[in-house]
């Protein structure tokens, strides 16, 4: 895993990389070349994702997302507090220009394999803890993206309670409690315990209006986020934070969707800059450390590749 400290940190931005949601993933190629997780997330019918390291989420929301946690970790009151942001793939559900993608999966496909790769992440932050609380947060619609896999997966029980037996065989549902702008997810089963709680940001003040592109300003966003976790905390503070956010460019690039755990990020949505926006890059490798170690252990709800 020490190979982790160095991945990415070589890694140059396309020049021609612009602000387009379909161009801003300009990491392709580095990942392909040198990702340390080399790991694959199986669907029931066989389907295979890619899950990977990734060194560059954009300059939409979801890499101000990844800033905004960075900077969460700093803080005291969330001292200890692990966190993270993956990019879910697309699938032939997210929108018009997806369903004519022959190499996209369907949805019922792609929530399986979110489950697994969610999953992963659980089972190492239970590990040798009892009633671990997870929060996962998703975001909303956007132009393109009509149904967000990712808003789509956090609100799916039936996903959700995979994702929780996959983490940690035995647990069942003891009771699903809205607290509004969250839900709170409860398990428990063979002396164990573990708390999913989930929460979806919108991206606008309406669905209609973040599908033609009136989005909310990014430190409004990020005000949602905190909302959504206060509400979280006070009920049950959690022992890990994961964003989720779709990156729908991969409609545009024709080869097997890929899963990443992101490591480092920017955190600007085009000259939008949140507060917690910088132009070098800000690294945070907790989320890969955990992926990695489960890459260590080689059993779980992946499958790894060999070395």
């Amino acid at each position: 895993m020490d190979d982790l400290d160095d991945y990415g940190r070589d890694y140059v931005p396309q020049a021609a990389a612009g602000v387009a949601d379909h161009a801003i993933r300009s990491g392709d190629r580095y990942v392909g070349r040198r990702d340390l997780l080399r790991a694959v997330a199986v669907a029931v019918s066989g389907a295979e994702a890619d899950v990977q390291l990734g060194v560059d989420p954009g300059t939409f929301y979801c890499a101000d997302q990844l800033a905004n946690l960075i900077a969460l970790a700093g803080e005291p009151a969330f001292a200890g507090v692990l966190s993270g942001f993956i990019h879910v793939p697309p699938d032939r559900s997210t929108g018009a220009a997806a369903v004519a993608a022959t190499h996209l999966l369907s949805r019922a496909d792609n929530l399986q394999q979110c489950a697994r790769v969610v999953a992963t992440a659980v089972r190492e932050l239970s590990e040798g803890t009892d009633g671990a609380t997870v929060v996962l947060t998703a975001f909303g619609p956007f132009a393109g993206v009509i149904d967000n896999p990712t808003a789509a997966f956090v609100g799916d029980a039936d996903h959700l309670d995979a994702t929780a037996r996959l983490a940690v065989a035995g647990l069942t549902l003891v009771e699903r409690e809205p607290l509004g702008a969250a839900t709170l997810h409860r398990y428990a089963g063979e002396g164990r315990k573990l708390v999913l709680a989930t929460a979806v940001l919108p991206l606008a003040a309406t669905a209609a209006a973040a599908l033609a592109g009136r989005y909310f300003d990014t430190d409004t966003t990020a005000a949602n986020f905190r909302r959504a976790l206060g509400v979280i905390v006070a009920v049950q503070p959690p022992r890990a934070i994961v964003s989720l956010g779709v990156d729908s460019g991969q409609v545009l690039r024709p080869a097997r969707p890929a899963f990443r755990v992101e490591t480092q990020t920017r955190g600007f949505h085009g000259a939008t800059r949140g507060r917690t926006a910088s132009d070098a890059y800000q690294r945070h490798l907790e989320l890969a450390r955990l992926f990695l170690r489960a890459r260590a252990r080689g059993d779980g709800p992946l499958r790894f590749q060999p070395d």
